[in-house]
């Protein structure tokens, strides 16, 4: 058993350099609403707080972003809305397209002059 304690903090301490850091894995909060397929609650930077049937988010440039959608849910024959909480500034959104893929609704964000601004947003499918 001696030999075997030296080489057990070298194992620890590659393993946690190829783990991913706490912040990234950090799960977000779960969306109950038994009434929608999907459902993500997003920060300015891209990071997802809450979320239902939502595999991830990416933040693709100024105003821009990817949120991929579950397999089991079916974009094709689904309706999506995204809200900008508490702000004047507008959203648009589309899907599926080739920024960010077949499985995934793309969101914009911008300012009332039509300049793309980053905003937290909320988007549902229906």
């Amino acid at each position: 058993m001696h030999r075997f304690i030296p080489v057990l903090p070298a194992a620890l301490a590659l393993t946690g350099a190829l783990t991913v850091p706490a912040a990234a894995a950090a799960d977000p909060r779960p969306i109950t609403s038994p009434y929608v397929q999907a459902a993500a609650d997003v920060t300015a930077s891209g990071a997802l707080r809450r979320a239902k049937n939502i595999d991830w988010v990416r933040h693709v440039n100024t105003g821009r972003y990817c949120v991929n959608v579950s397999e089991e849910v079916n974009l094709a024959f689904s309706v999506v809305s995204v809200e900008l909480p508490n702000s004047n500034r507008r959203s648009f959104s589309t899907t599926p397209n080739g920024v960010c893929g077949p499985d995934a609704v793309t969101v914009y964000t911008y300012d009332l002059n039509g300049n793309y601004t980053d905003n937290p947003f909320t988007v549902v499918v229906f």
